[in-house]
């Protein structure tokens, strides 16, 4: 059990690098979470100083969700605990360290960089299938929090179809808290009021 919880105590810890609050600070001197959507996340980066600081701000938070279950890899040779148990529960432990970092006020981003990242380290097929359909709604519909959604909120079925049925619970969790953190986007999508790509803010 101690090797879990130093597991998940890791993966929150570096959850709360937030990337798009470094970056913003280091290019602009600005507080990322006062401007634009008040989001910590990449597509905030991307809306509010351009391509090359949201690409980064992507990268880096997948980055980090896959460095989380490296460290629970790493944790579990070392200890008597469950690899394959060890990277959900960092899976867990990084995307609530990012959604809810407590250096932040507990004010972070949506996870879904880092959601992309942790599961792509665990289940790389079912990541780049979510990543697919992410690909496909954005593509139609041009929202790309609507895509983001989607994109998780398919994860528990791919990974069930995929046999990997003890993915299911965590990729529930990963679901639940895009839906709860794009929560005010698909209101303004079910409102038609959602920006798309490429449109200008009013």
């Amino acid at each position: 059990m101690l090797g879990y919880i130093l597991v998940a105590i890791v993966a929150y810890l570096l959850g709360n690098i937030s990337t798009s609050y470094i970056i913003a600070k280091r290019i602009a001197g600005i507080d990322i979470r006062t401007q634009g959507s008040g989001n910590a996340g990449s597509t905030n980066v991307l809306r509010t100083l351009g391509k090359k600081a949201g690409l980064f701000t992507f990268l880096g938070d997948v980055l980090k969700g896959a460095l989380a279950v490296l460290v629970a890899c790493i944790v579990s040779k070392f200890m008597p605990i469950d690899t394959l148990t060890a990277k959900y529960v960092a899976v867990l432990g990084v995307v609530a360290g990012h959604n809810w970092p407590v250096f932040l006020g507990f004010r972070g981003g949506k996870g879904v960089a880092t959601s992309l990242g942790a599961m792509l380290a665990v289940h790389p097929v079912a990541a780049l299938t979510c990543f697919a359909v992410f690909g496909v709604v954005v593509l139609f519909t041009k929202y790309v929090s609507l895509g983001s959604v989607i994109g998780i909120a398919s994860s528990p079925f791919i990974v069930y179809l995929m046999g990997e049925k003890r993915a299911v619970p965590v990729t529930i969790f990963l679901a639940l808290s895009v839906i709860y953190t794009h929560r005010e986007n698909l209101k303004r999508v079910f409102n038609g009021t959602e920006r798309k790509i490429g449109e200008k803010k009013n």
